[in-house]
């Protein structure tokens, strides 16, 4: 199936739940955050493509391919680079962010087991944990 490309349509079914899994790449998966982002304010455009993504993948019978931290780091860089940027148009953000598109991207940020584990995708996990240190406890700081 060919790639879609009309990300203002996909931003739209997406949050009406009737967006189709066919033709949503990765491309088309920050194509839809840029167009959802332009719209809403940031945290709103977030709950609204969290909760669309999250249908959409229940629908498509793979809830598990749902990971609530891989959607809130992209749409946090997809957020961070539209307000250093001046993007005319989704492609131009696009082509201007392509590392964005890269597979790996996030290992930046995070180690793959983090991003792999059943708690990242429940919820979005910011601070990964690392080996010289520890998360904080509950309640502190």
């Amino acid at each position: 199936m060919n790639e879609r490309t009309d990300y203002a349509v996909m931003a739209e079914e997406l949050a009406a739940g009737s967006l189709q899994p066919q033709g949503f790449s990765h491309r088309a998966h920050l194509g839809t955050a840029y167009e959802i982002l332009c719209r809403h304010e940031v945290f709103e455009g977030m709950a609204i493509y969290a909760r669309g993504l999250r249908r959409l993948t229940e629908a498509a019978g793979v809830p598990e391919k749902f990971n609530a931290t891989v959607t809130l780091a992209f749409l946090s860089l997809t957020a961070e680079r539209m307000a250093q940027g001046d993007y005319p148009d989704t492609d131009a953000f696009l082509d201007s962010n392509a590392d964005l598109l890269q597979p790996g991207v996030l290992r930046r940020y995070f180690p793959a087991e983090t991003l792999a584990s059943d708690l990242a995708r429940r919820v979005p996990v910011l601070a990964p944990r690392n080996a010289g240190g520890s998360a904080a406890a509950p309640g502190g700081a």
